[in-house]
């Protein structure tokens, strides 16, 4: 059973659920005075800034984020494993290359794979929590409950399999509204976003793909590569040849002091 988030978590998200309501009352309080040009601004305002903080990735409205390097080297990460087919194949070519990378897991598949999450960390490899079920279609929306559920769910099942918690987070799609900071900042969580993809996820052109990785990648980048698709063997393969044909060094990074 997951446990309860902490009292400092509850009151967080309370707070933000009432600055949240603020713009409704005082919509509801200016149309009662027929200033409804006022509330139509208001409005318009409010809901540009809950979609600008939800679904761009890098966007810090709602809270801190990671979404570049320190230095001039480059991060490889893998979400949405584990899986007995892909994963062994993708560690298989990190191994060949001599490159790690931070895989972020889906709390569930981990559950069902142990062993892979040991053999991913065994390998030297960074992990991180990538929510317990990956509702990727609901994930910004979900209530303060469902986000602690997802969030510490993950970290709970993670945690007795590496004998250590995991630091990073990535939210699915990349995408947070204004109750994932908090249970983050209770479990010690570090949210990571990426600034280099190739949107494998909807793409089978395994040179699309590429070029667009291509195209983005630079010193300091954190490229954004998925477990589970069609071609993520090819996609890993290709992406690390552009890394070594750049002269890129792969690193994985330091999790800051202050979250």
């Amino acid at each position: 059973m997951i446990p309860p988030p902490p009292d400092t978590c509850q009151q967080q998200s309370r707070t933000r659920l009432m600055l949240s309501l603020l713009p409704g009352v005082a919509c509801l309080l200016l149309l009662s005075t027929g200033h409804w040009q006022i509330v139509a601004v208001i409005f318009c305002l409010t809901f540009l800034i809950i979609v600008i903080g939800t679904l761009i990735p890098r966007c810090t409205l709602f809270g801190p984020l990671v979404s570049t390097l320190p230095d001039d080297s480059v991060c490889l990460t893998i979400d949405d494993g584990p899986d007995p087919d892909t994963t062994p194949r993708l560690l298989d070519v990190l191994d060949l290359h001599q490159a790690k990378a931070l895989f972020f897991l889906i709390g569930d598949r981990a559950a069902r794979h142990p062993e892979l999450v040991r053999e991913i960390a065994r390998r030297g490899h960074g992990i991180g929590n990538h929510s317990q079920t990956h509702p990727a279609a609901s994930f910004w929306f979900l209530h303060p409950q469902r986000m602690w559920a997802e969030v510490a769910g993950c970290q709970q099942t993670l945690t007795p399999i590496l004998g250590h918690a995991p630091a990073w987070f990535r939210p699915p799609a990349g995408h947070h509204n204004l109750f994932l900071h908090p249970p983050l900042h209770a479990l010690g969580l570090t949210m990571m976003i990426w600034n280099c993809r190739g949107f494998d996820t909807v793409e089978s052109d395994v040179s699309l793909i590429l070029k667009r990785i291509g195209k983005t990648m630079q010193p300091r980048s954190i490229i954004l590569l998925h477990d589970l698709t069609p071609a993520c063997v090819e996609v890993l393969e290709g992406t690390l040849i552009l890394i070594r044909e750049r002269g890129y060094r792969i690193s994985l990074p330091a999790v800051p002091s202050v979250i």
